[in-house]
């Protein structure tokens, strides 16, 4: 299909393919905790169907339908490339809860249903306005009551003063010859060439200067999708509100978690409007405001039912269990998550370490729990809660219990991982592993993956050598101090140091939740 035909993708670049990716905001345990935080039942945490309009090559839509074997995954995207690798993960995987579907989101068949959670990543920024209208009919028709959907698209204000960009790369691409790779390579050359002869735009505008260095870092693949579709938008928060509300749908909360928490993501001189006003299309807007905000993810509802206490939370979502989120963290701890910088001290969150550090609670066993006892329900909650926002805690779908030792014949836990672990270790990208203890996937450097990959297929006997075999035949450089090792015995030290710290640190968290197993 040509690349700007206008039907049925209606000017959506279809000839190159997408790159691969899992996006943890994805996941269902995620956007179910989402909306648990802002006092909205969420679905429930098994036995689901689940939709992704616009899957690309798959890999969030089949990680997690490994993660989640008992629920039912479908996912929906124009481009045969796309979907045809999507099938052969499926087939590889061994996975029976996936369906997916090549066409356009207008024309879904009609056996579809409904589904508790709908997802599209990007895509609304990317495709026409009669996509769009085609999106809020799925949303309309297709989310069960009490379902949620995420969004993400470009957002305002942060894409403000880098639209100029996106508009002179797809101007002049459309002048050049070849594919879109290639017309986007030529774009990307002139776009340098008059920043570097100092165009009165980068003179005036340095953050887009900086912002062309990291463009030339990026996939190439992707920079044709985000630049050369005919229809990019970037929203502000309240047209995409707008146009949900349209559908049926309330706003529930937003990605990353931290992001409900506006004393996370606002200075405290900007801070006063949050404590007077409750209207969120006023407070969403006046946080990107502050933070620049040039992407968001929001959460929207369907007939969703409120959750207003501690006891309802418990109630309708006490199902999802937290634990600490790497080991060795101690008190203060301190973050800063783009805008503010936060710490964390005093004896409730100490507690709440030793309570997580080496194993999950649900909250239930949170508030029963010896070591807090006297701290007030709603407290305590606000303190986990704030806890996983910053990144002291993980959120996960079933109980993971204290740290074992490793096994010493390792063996991966399902057929999807060990596909994914076969195609792509030191593919040049990191790759998502299932974990049905997480109810999610666990990203991997390609680095680690093939170590992952030597472990358990041949054992730990002799394997700093063999994974060092590997990387010198495959082309992959590592680096030192952001330099290329191309020494061999300076790469083979780095190697059997990594392998080393994969035994001692990797190997048991990817045991403790299920990726590994004892042969």
């Amino acid at each position: 299909m040509a690349a700007n035909a206008a039907s049925p993708a209606e000017g959506y670049l279809t000839d190159v393919a997408y790159i691969p990716g899992f996006y943890p905001n994805m996941a269902p345990l995620v956007l179910r905790y989402v909306a648990a935080l802002n006092r909205v039942v969420p679905p429930p945490a098994t036995g689901y169907r689940y939709l992704e309009l616009g899957c690309g090559l798959g890999r969030s839509l089949t990680t997690l339908a490994a993660a989640n074997p008992d629920s039912e995954f479908v996912g929906v995207d124009i481009n045969p490339q796309h979907t045809a690798a999507v099938g052969k993960d499926v087939a590889a995987g061994r996975l029976d809860n996936v369906r997916v579907i090549t066409g356009d989101f207008g024309s879904l068949p009609n056996d579809l249903g409904k589904y508790e959670f709908i997802t599209l990543h990007g895509i609304l920024s990317w495709v026409s306005p009669k996509v769009r209208e085609s999106i809020l009919a799925v949303a309309r028709e297709r989310l069960a009551p009490g379902g949620l959907l995420l969004v993400s698209y470009n957002a305002m204000p942060g894409w403000a003063h880098l639209q100029p960009i996106r508009g002179i790369l797809k101007q002049y691409a459309a002048l050049r010859q070849g594919d879109s790779l290639q017309r986007v390579r030529d774009a990307l050359a002139y776009l340098v060439f008059i920043r570097d002869k100092k165009a009165r735009y980068f003179e005036a505008n340095p953050q887009a200067s900086a912002y062309v260095d990291g463009l030339l870092k990026q996939d190439i693949r992707y920079l044709a999708h985000e630049y050369l579709n005919d229809d990019w938008t970037a929203f502000y928060f309240a047209e995409v509100a707008t146009m949900f509300r349209g559908a049926g749908l309330g706003f529930v909360g937003s990605l990353p978690v931290f992001t409900n928490f506006w004393d996370l993501c606002v200075r405290p001189e900007f801070q006063e409007l949050f404590r007077t006003t409750t209207d969120r299309l006023v407070t969403e807007a006046h946080k990107d405001f502050c933070a620049n905000t040039a992407f968001r993810w929001d959460v929207y509802g369907s007939a969703s039912k409120p959750m207003p206490d501690v006891e309802s939370r418990l109630k309708h979502v006490d199902d999802i269990h937290y634990r600490v989120a790497r080991r060795g963290l101690t008190l203060p701890y301190q973050v800063n998550l783009g805008v503010v910088t936060s710490t964390v001290q005093g004896p409730l969150y100490q507690a709440l370490l030793g309570l997580l550090g080496d194993k999950s609670l649900k909250l239930s066993e949170i508030l029963a729990a010896e070591a807090v006892r006297g701290t007030p329900p709603a407290e305590l909650m606000r303190a986990v809660d704030a806890g996983v926002a910053m990144g002291m805690f993980d959120i996960t779908a079933g109980p993971v219990t204290a740290a074992a030792a490793a096994p010493a014949k390792p063996k991966l836990a399902n057929a999807f991982n060990e596909a994914v672990l076969a195609a792509d270790s030191l593919g040049g990208r990191p790759l998502a592993l299932a974990s049905t203890i997480s109810g999610t996937g666990h990203s991997l450097g390609d680095f680690d993956a093939a170590i992952l990959h030597e472990l358990v297929a041949r054992g730990r006997e002799g394997l700093a050598e063999r994974v060092d075999t590997r990387l010198a035949g495959s082309g992959r450089m590592l680096q030192k101090d952001g330099q290329p090792v191309s020494d061999a015995d300076a790469r083979r030290q780095i190697v059997e140091q990594a392998c080393t710290a994969f035994l001692d640190n990797t190997l048991p968290v990817l045991t403790q939740i299920g990726i590994v197993k004892q042969a």
